[in-house]
């Protein structure tokens, strides 16, 4: 378009210019005089609309660069959140003891169940039950704590635990008290098989039976348990 109109104007303007310099005999004087104002005029208007066809033209190129550099910059954005999905939440708390006498170093890692219990005679706060790993020297221990539900495992008697790891089969656990039974504590046997298991699980259940209330279902937010 910018080019058509250069031509037209330049078409225009050498014809004015002719007809100046060789006047018809034919027209009078002040014809010649109007060709030479047309003349003047075709050249004050033309350039401004050169001007603005030049313009016009230079700033395609520049638009389509800005296009692809912004679609450019939106395709990089979308590969950085394809990259980098959201860290797993993980519930667990993580402590230690150390025995400066020993020079030894026990680990701590506790979870919380989903379930909340209130005690025996309904009075005072509910409780959440505490699924607690102990690394140790020897291995590791494994044991619930909740101080409103009295667990019947005991060192007297055995009892089992009923464990399940997300959708797998139900299993059994030999438990056992503390020494003096305290209230609200009981032992997993075979700690290391437990944890074992606990470290590719993301939710596990535990069903205990509780004096004058029978089993308890429990369940744990494992996912992420690194001790």
């Amino acid at each position: 378009m910018g080019a058509l109109i250069i031509v037209l104007w330049l078409v225009g303007t050498v014809a004015s210019i002719w007809f100046i310099i060789r006047p018809s005999p034919a027209l009078p004087m002040y014809a010649t005089r109007g060709r030479a104002i047309a003349t003047g005029a075709a050249i004050f208007i033309g350039l401004p609309i050169i001007g603005a066809a030049t313009g016009i033209t230079n700033m395609a190129p520049s638009t389509t660069k800005t296009t692809s550099t912004a679609t450019a910059d939106s395709g990089a954005a979308a590969d950085g959140n394809s990259r980098a999905p959201a860290a797993p939440t993980s519930s667990w708390t993580y402590n230690e003891d150390k025995d400066q006498m020993r020079g030894t170093t026990v680990k701590y890692a506790q979870v919380q169940s989903s379930e909340k219990f209130p005690n025996s005679i309904g009075v005072g706060d509910e409780q959440s039950t505490v699924l607690e790993v102990q690394k140790q020297a020897k291995g590791y221990d494994v044991d619930i704590i909740n101080p409103n539900l009295q667990f019947t495992c005991s060192t007297l008697v055995t009892r089992q635990l009923a464990v399940k790891f997300d959708d797998g089969p139900i299993e059994h656990y030999n438990c056992t008290g503390s020494v003096g039974d305290k209230f609200g504590l009981a032992f997993l046997t075979k700690g290391d098989g437990f944890v074992s298991k606990l470290r590719t699980a993301k939710r596990v259940m535990i069903e205990a039976e509780v004096f004058q209330r029978g089993n308890v279902q429990m369940s744990f937010n494992v996912a992420g348990f690194t001790l």
